[in-house]
Parts: structure tokens; sequence; C-alpha cells
């Protein structure tokens, strides 16, 4: 029977699934990998560089389709041209959207992947780097449409990313915890709305 390259790469995807989760990515072994899979050293470095490319190549597809998404959820506030726009996309900024959550339980085993035993690799503290990037867009918002804020010297770089972060957390909190995707929307709207109505007065709506 001759070699079978997509099926051998399917075994090793499999097995190091499996390893990444019971030993995390530094305790997990290629050797150990390849020999769950049923495959030789030779035949991994054939379909892998490394254990960070075996890593990534699990986890990629599944950040990629979420960035996408993020990116898609984060478009629209150039068109602001009134406060009455500017509270709606600051409320909308900070509110998680249930695409979004939903996302992430359709994709429960790659996230968990990631949250439980990515140290070591790029991708250790998702939720501080998703919490950067809402941090940068929302404080950018802030400050390009400073017009329609009445204290514009509360507008504060420090606040933005405590504030990020504590939203993020609240959804990656939950669902390590094993909480319901309504759950974990349920959690996720309920401290956007205290980080929205703190902020609000502190830019003195």
């Amino acid at each position: 029977m001759g070699y079978d390259f997509e099926k051998t790469h399917e075994l090793i995807l499999a097995s190091a699934k499996k390893h990444f989760m019971d030993k995390g990515f530094s305790g997990a072994s290629i050797r150990q990998i390849c020999k769950e899979a049923g495959v030789t050293n030779g035949a991994f470095y054939s379909h892998f560089a490394s254990k960070e490319d075996l890593f990534a190549k699990i986890v990629d597809p599944v950040l990629n389709g979420f960035n996408d998404l993020y990116s898609e959820e984060g478009t629209g506030y150039e068109k602001i041209s009134s406060v009455k726009e500017f509270e709606r996309m600051l409320v909308s900024t900070f509110r998680s959207e249930e695409r979004m959550i939903s996302y992430l339980y359709e994709h429960a085993d790659i996230f968990r992947l990631i949250l439980t035993a990515g140290q070591g690799t790029e991708y250790e503290d998702l939720p501080g780097k998703i919490a950067a990037m809402e941090s940068e867009w929302t404080f950018s918002f802030l400050k390009d449409n400073s017009k329609y804020i009445k204290r514009t010297e509360s507008i504060s770089e420090g606040i933005v990313n405590r504030i990020s972060r504590f939203v993020v957390d609240s959804v990656f909190e939950s669902f390590l915890e094993g909480k319901t995707k309504e759950e974990t929307f349920r959690q996720s709207n309920l401290a956007s709305e205290f980080c929205i109505n703190g902020l609000k007065k502190i830019l003195g709506f």
C-alpha cells in the first residue's frame, strides 16, 4: 500500500491536538506525537517544519476566521456625524457581538487548546492580544471623535486598556469555566454595560 500524504497529515494533527491538550505545548514531544500517530519522525518533517509550525497549522485556520469576523465588527465609526451616533457607536464598541461568541463556541476545542496549552507559543495570552487590538481601536475612535466629548481631558489610554481587558476577559473566563454560550453572552453584556456607563460618566455624558 502506497504512502498516503493526506492521511498521514491528519494522523499527526489528531495526535498533536491530544498531546498538546494533555501536556501543553512545552511538554508535548514530537517523538510521542509521531509514536501515537504511527508515523516516523522523518515523516513528521515532511509535513511540518517544527513543533511550533505544527501548533500553528492546528490553530491558524480558526484564528484567521476569528480575525476576519473581528475586522468586520470593527468598521464604520468614520461615518459618525452627531453626538447621538457617537454614543451609539461607543455602546457597540464595548458590547460583545453574539456572532463572535458563537464562533468561539463553534470552535471550542481549538480555543481551549490555545488558552490552556498555548504557553510558550506566539499564541500565549490570546485574550490580552485581543484586548490590545480592541483598546487600540477604541482609543483611536475616542481621539478621532473627540469633538463629541465634553471632557476630552478624560480620554486616557490606560483606562481604555483596562476596560478592554476586563470585557475580553469576561468572555474567555466564562468560556473556560464551562458556561454555556448563552451564559457567556449574558456575562459579557453585563461587563460591557458596567464599562459603558462608567466611561460615559468619565467623558461627560
